[in-house]
């Protein structure tokens, strides 16, 4: 599944994200699925766990993302 949004629409998405956000941490995996889907390969093999590591990752790091937190 392919999501298409203009540069405002992703900025809203991403800072709603950081603010806590689940749907919207969910979105961002969804736009990244195919991506992460490429890259969960371990020695030519796919990884469930590799996936699953890097939407762990993707969303701690949302969490972790400074720069839309409130104040």
């Amino acid at each position: 599944m392919k999501i298409e949004m203009s540069n405002k629409e992703l900025y809203e998405v991403i800072k709603k994200a950081v603010n806590g956000n689940m749907k919207a941490k969910f979105e961002i995996i969804i736009m990244f699925q195919e991506l992460i889907e490429k890259e969960s390969y371990i020695n030519g093999k796919y990884s469930e766990e590799c996936k699953e590591y890097i939407e762990d990752k993707i969303i701690k790091d949302i969490e972790n993302f400074k720069y839309f937190k409130k104040i």
